[in-house]
This record gives C-alpha cells, sequence and structure tokens, in this order.
C-alpha cells in the first residue's frame, strides 16, 4: 500500500515498512525492517537508507524490496537501531548481498565492560564481521551525527546515555538468565487488539508512567528532513529517551510547534510502555492543538503479537491529528504523492479509534 510523487524525475521520498512476522504464527513478537529512498539534495541524487532488518528471514524481502522498487543494489546507510533480534537479524543477509556504503551500529566490545553476558552478541559479532568482510564504513550512531550534508541526523542516544544503558542491560541479562534457569515462562495475550473497533475515540486513557527495558531506550532515534518534511524513526526507544531526543532537536532546530514533524514511527511496535501524552504533545501537538494539519504514524506490528499495537496508543496518536497505519503482514509505504503508482498497490485507510481494553 504505497503512494510515490516525482520531482523533475527524481523521487522525492518514499518510506516503506516491511512486515516482520514470526514464521509459524504462533505468538512471536513483532519486529522492524525500514526501508527508505530519498533525493539528496545537495547532489541532486537519490539516496538510500535501511533501518533495521527484521529477522533472519526477513532480509530476502529487504533485499528484494530494493531491488524491484528503488532499482539499486546501493543502500548508502544502514543504522542498527539496537540489537534485539527481531530488529538486527536481517541485516547480515543484506549486507552479503547488497553494496552497503556504511553501517551505523552501536558495538558493545568498544565500550568499558565485559560484555560476555550481552544478549544476540554472536549474531552482533557476525554482522560487524560480514559488513567488514563487504568493506562497509562502521561507525556508531550518537546524537549529533549527520549525513547527506545535514538531511538525516541521529537525535540519540549521547554516548553517555548509551554507556549506562549498556551497563543496565548487562545486569538486566544476568537476572534474566537466573529466571530462565528458574523456569519463568511469560505468556503473551490472545486476543488481537485491531479487530476491537469503538464508535468514537475515548476520553485520554494513555498514562506518562510507561517504563521500557535499558536495551529499549538505547535505540538510535534518527530525524530525516526532506523537502521541508521531517520524519522521525524510534526503533523501540521509551519515554527518557524520547524526551532526550526531543531536547536535541529543539536546540537544533526550535520548537516541534514551529517545525512540527510529518511523520512519525510509533516506538516498540506500538506498545503502550514507549509513550506517553506528555511526550506526544511535545513532539505532534495536543489533541485541542496539534503541530501540524496531519502527520502520519506508521507502527511496525505482528499479526502473530496480538498486544502489538496498543489501542491506547493508536487512539493517542488519531486523537492528535495523526493518521494511524500498521503493517499486520503486509508492506506499507508514506511518500510524497497524492495517489498510488506502484502496480498492485493502494491507498492505506488508516485506523480506526480502538476499544481500549488492553490494561
Amino acid at each position: 500500500m504505497c503512494e510515490i510523487a516525482d520531482r523533475d524525475g527524481m523521487v522525492v521520498y518514499e518510506v516503506d515498512f516491511l512486515p516482520v512476522e514470526n514464521e509459524n504464527q504462533d505468538g512471536g513478537k513483532s519486529g522492524d525492517a525500514i526501508t527508505i529512498r530519498f533525493t539528496v539534495e545537495a547532489e541532486q541524487r537519490e539516496g538510500v537508507v535501511v533501518i533495521d532488518g527484521g529477522r533472519g528471514y526477513t532480509s530476502e524481502t529487504l533485499v528484494d524490496h530494493i531491488e524491484r522498487y528503488y532499482g539499486t543494489r546501493r543502500v548508502d546507510l544502514m543504522i542498527s537501531t539496537h540489537p534485539d533480534a527481531d530488529h538486527l537479524d536481517g541485516l547480515a543477509g543484506v549486507v552479503e548481498k547488497l553494496d552497503v556504503a556504511e553501517l551505523m551500529i552501536h558495538q558493545p566490545r568498544l565500550h568499558p565492560y565485559d560484555v560476555s553476558d550481552f544478549s544476540n552478541l554472536e549474531a552482533l559479532d557476525e554482522l560487524l564481521a560480514t559488513a567488514r568482510a563487504r568493506g562497509a564504513r562502521l561507525t556508531e550512531p550518537f546524537t549529533g551525527a549527520s549525513r547527506f550534508g545535514g538531511q538525516l541526523t541521529v537525535l540519540g542516544p549521547t554516548e553517555g546515555y548509551y554507556e549506562d544503558l549498556l551497563g543496565q542491560q548487562l545486569i538486566e541479562a544476568k537476572a534474566a538468565a537466573l529466571s530462565a534457569s528458574a523456569g519463568t515462562l511469560v505468556l503473551q495475550r490472545g486476543v488481537n487488539l485491531l479487530e476491537r473497533h469503538a464508535f468514537f475515540l475515548p476520553d485520554e486513557t494513555l498514562t506518562d508512567d510507561g517504563e521500557t527495558s535499558p536495551r529499549n531506550n538505547s535505540s538510535v532515534i534518527t530525524l530525516l528532513r526532506v523537502n521541508n518534511e521531517r520524519m522521525l524513526f524510534t526503533g523501540d526507544a521509551g519515554i527518557p529517551a524520547l524526551e532526550a531526543a526531543a531536547a536535541y532537536y529543539e536546540a537544533m532546530w526550535g520548537s516541534f510547534w514551529s517545525h512540527p514533524l510529518s511523520f512519525l514511527q510509533a516506538p516498540h511496535h506500538g506498545s503502550r510502555r514507549n509513550l506517553g501524552p506528555t511526550i506526544l504533545n511535545r513532539l505532534i501537538g495536543t489533541p485541542q492543538a496539534p503541530h501540524a494539519a496531519s502527520c502520519t504514524a506508521f507502527i511496525s506490528s505482528a499479526k502473530a503479537a496480538p498486544k502489538h499495537p496498543s489501542p491506547k496508543v493508536v487512539n493517542a496518536l488519531t486523537r492528535r491529528h495523526c493518521s494511524v497505519a500498521v503493517t499486520e503482514g503486509w508492506k506499507i509505504c508514506h511518500n510524497s504523492a497524492d495517489s498510488p503508482s506502484r502496480p498492485g498497490w493502494v491507498t492505506l485507510t488508516p485506523l480506526p479509534a480502538l476499544v481500549e481494553d488492553d490494561d
């Protein structure tokens, strides 16, 4: 589902969210796999960015999508927001099959910790080794890093914040290992929250007390600016990480009111633990006074993960005049056109109001 536009024969921007689904459809978590094609204004050429690669088997879908719809085998920049398997594991296959110029990725071994207990370390090391072998430039994404003449800027985390969070992750990793040995098991809800449509938007029930893990808060938060559009990509970041990124944005470009976002990736697959009304009011405005006439919000949520997205998050975004779309097994695209131009792709219908029964 997509809309595309041209400017003098060159694509202005296309932001594609590819579905990341559990292979067996048996309750696996959601994941992120995002591709972007846009006009690099300083060079008047098309640039390609990948943000996260989903699970290992998602890499084939990513490679095919870039070759088929972008008509290239070159990826200018690949960003790994954080090393969870549902975000990182698909990137190695993309590096193997396409020409990736640069990989931005946090490298825990470069920081002053014993990372032997760091989860998914083997996949992270494999990705780094593959990128080196393929000649990709390796960099770490910290606040202020920019590419494409400043069109793409990393808003967070700072290196100091990342190292604090890395230490917390390692403590949690030890605790998780003890829980696993004790037979702890966490089960998902079995209700598909998207099936519960409401007749009207209820009052705000999303709160500011949601908490997520240190690993999620270490996610790279990225701003892309194209032709006066501002698009924010958040990985699995939580409220404190988003607040720090917002402060950097405001210091660099001014308030979100005067420089509004046109696109927002709802973090962590639309989890209610990662957003609250205060940070949403800061980023996109209040229900009474949104910063922009309209804003698009995308959510990567798997059909196999019925707790994603939270109706509270969907409604909070809709309440602030956002058009909300979810993957749920589909490829979805946000771009600069008014009508579809990919054969077989159709205009996307935003989510309606949802019943909020996800306490």
